[in-house]
């Protein structure tokens, strides 16, 4: 049979059937009168047989090793190795999908009322760690190895939430932070400087910044107001995580969604 009727037969196209050919994987005959190649059905047989392998992912390299070795020692060692590295992509595959599952909760769960300061429970205990002028953590640093497991946080002290008088600027901290069940499962350890979020009340608020060292004391008013006026104490600096990050003219401008741990005013 011609090559196009092999193709046809096979769901395997034209291109793939000659790169087989050329890689000694299939052997029709050939008219040396014409130099027209004739597939037989022990070709297409062969052939179904390259694509099924294909299929489990075994390579070209590991599919023309099993034609000419004594018994199934190439082709075991094939599968063996495309397992691995099978369960390889499962575990990553399940990485992301909990990391985006845990960031689709968070989105869905704000992303309705960004300008509401509303009280939450959170998810879980939260660890963040956080960059300091010039040096990095060494646990920090293994955290940037594993950045798709974490998100961006921004740090405001507490006392900045309960003082009388504020100054014009006040400091804030940038850093890493994720759940304790993802630095479990993962088995990453957690920086003796990582300070710990537990799982309880918080108030949620959004807030926009464009300088990364510090914000202005109005951009705290409305949420020391909502305290104020809800008898709530804060019991904790904030948390946070990069809700978007936006271009203007100035620069960037980054949206956090913070969240402050409260307990009811005594």
């Amino acid at each position: 049979m011609k090559i196009n009727t092999l193709a046809g037969l096979s769901g395997v196209s034209p291109e793939t059937i000659r790169k087989y050919r050329d890689r000694d994987l299939l052997r029709p005959y050939c008219n040396p009168e014409n130099g027209y190649y004739d597939y037989s059905n022990a070709d297409f047989l062969n052939l179904l047989y390259i694509r099924k392998l294909r299929g489990a992912n075994l390579s070209l390299e590991t599919i023309g090793a099993t034609y000419s070795c004594d018994g199934a020692g190439a082709l075991l060692d094939g599968y063996r190795e495309t397992l691995e590295e099978l369960e390889r992509q499962i575990a990553a595959l399940k990485r992301r999908e909990m990391m985006l599952r845990l960031t689709f909760r968070h989105y869905e769960r704000d992303a309705p009322n960004p300008r509401e300061i509303r009280q939450i429970e959170s998810f879980g205990t939260k660890y963040d760690c956080y960059f300091e002028a010039n040096r990095i953590d060494p646990g920090l640093r293994k955290w940037l190895g594993n950045v798709d497991l974490f998100t961006c946080v921004v740090c405001i002290e507490r006392a900045y939430f309960v003082m009388q008088e504020l100054p014009k600027r006040i400091p804030v901290r940038i850093g890493l932070g994720t759940y304790q069940r993802v630095l479990e499962e993962e088995g990453i350890e957690i920086p003796e400087t990582a300070c710990a979020f537990p799982q309880g009340r918080y108030v949620s608020f959004f807030l926009e910044m464009e300088d990364l060292y510090s914000i202005s004391h109005e951009q705290l008013d409305e949420i020391r107001l909502y305290l104020e006026e809800n008898r709530l104490c804060p019991v904790s600096d904030t948390t946070a995580y990069l809700y978007r990050v936006i271009y203007s003219e100035t620069g960037y401008r980054f949206q956090f969604c913070v969240r402050l741990r409260v307990e009811d005013a005594q």
